[in-house]
């Protein structure tokens, strides 16, 4: 599987947890706790600005030979998972939409555990689509700027572009629930 069917899987498993956390009631206390959402957006905050500064430190060493045997074959598919569930649970306000949407189409006469699965079903159905289109958008971005030269200013525009992410996340101001 390709790194970006793994980081495609990783932001699901990311709403995932996110939908789970709100269908038990989380998403209430996220929406309810100025200090609980607080924290998880200054926390998802300094990880996006964390994976920029990584990345522009790193910039020299994106152009090096890639790792080959088992040690290099599990870092490559661990990596984007890895970072895609991290950056997707960096976002607080996917558990406040999930916490939002959820009751409207939930029938609380009926069988909870099966309306739940149905709608997380629905949610992964509709977006691996978008996330393909993503994904095919990436590689050919990728095949456009090849070039060692071209593959370090790519991962220090892509760190920046992070710690901007990272920066504007922090400072965004809670709209009323």
């Amino acid at each position: 599987m390709g790194g970006f069917a793994e980081a495609a899987i990783g932001v699901q498993a990311g709403n995932g947890i996110y939908f789970l956390l709100s269908a038990v009631g989380l998403g209430a206390i996220l929406a309810t706790s100025e200090l609980f959402f607080h924290g998880v957006k200054y926390a998802g905050a300094a990880y996006l600005i964390w994976l920029g500064v990584k990345a522009i430190r790193n910039a020299a060493a994106s152009t090096a030979e890639p790792r080959t045997g088992f040690a290099g074959a599990m870092g490559a598919l661990r990596a984007p998972f890895t970072q895609a569930v991290l950056t997707q649970l960096a976002n607080p306000k996917s558990v406040l939409t999930f916490g939002a949407l959820m009751p409207q189409f939930i029938d609380p006469a009926g069988d909870l555990v099966l309306q739940y699965a149905l709608l997380a079903a629905a949610c992964v159905i509709s977006e691996m689509p978008v996330l393909a289109v993503y994904g095919w958008l990436a590689a050919q971005g990728r095949r456009a700027f090849v070039g060692p030269r071209v593959a370090v200013w790519r991962e220090r525009l892509s760190g920046g572009a992070l710690i901007a992410v990272g920066a504007s996340l922090a400072a965004i101001r809670r709209s009323a629930p």
